[in-house]
């Protein structure tokens, strides 16, 4: 049965995953203000022509998949609790983290993210997923009212979509 709940930003938690066999989590609960967003495209278009007219588009190259989100600053490191910088940098308490990336695919230090939608509280067959695999996370900080600190994400893993 299709769902007919429209879902906010309160029925959403993002979770960052290490690649250890069981994961290293940290879930981001009410960290921000709920402005997770990714695109899942997934290959470049070649538009064909012929003298001007379209004939047809062909599949080109993979596109790396994008997404950002935000959080409410609290702390830059924490050697003890860790933070979600040091989550992404592999530093503090998530110094020990393994890259979800694998040996030989690439040098970069990357992780999993789960971003998981509830949908069983309002009538739904299971909460909604979409995990995003070997993505590579940088972050800006902002001064403002609140201090915020901003996600970019690159996923070189691709998107799986499911329900549960």
């Amino acid at each position: 049965m299709a769902s007919t709940a429209v879902k906010t930003v309160r029925d959403g938690q993002i979770t960052l995953k290490d690649g250890t066999g069981t994961p290293v989590q940290l879930v981001m609960n009410y960290e921000g203000e709920g402005n997770f967003t990714f695109a899942d495209d997934k290959s470049e278009r070649l538009t064909l022509y012929q003298r001007g007219t379209i004939v047809g588009c062909r599949k080109q190259n993979d596109v790396v998949t994008t997404a950002s989100f935000s959080i409410n600053f609290k702390e830059f490191t924490d050697a003890s609790a860790g933070s979600a910088i040091d989550f992404i940098m592999k530093t503090g308490s998530y110094s020990a983290n393994i890259s979800t990336g694998g040996s030989g695919f690439s040098d970069f230090y990357m992780i999993d993210i789960e971003f998981r939608i509830e949908g069983t509280d309002h009538g739904d067959t299971g909460d909604h997923f979409a995990n995003l695999r070997k993505c590579i996370c940088t972050y800006d900080f902002a001064e403002g009212f609140p201090d915020t600190v901003n996600f970019t994400i690159e996923c070189y893993g691709g998107i799986q979509r499911s329900q549960a």
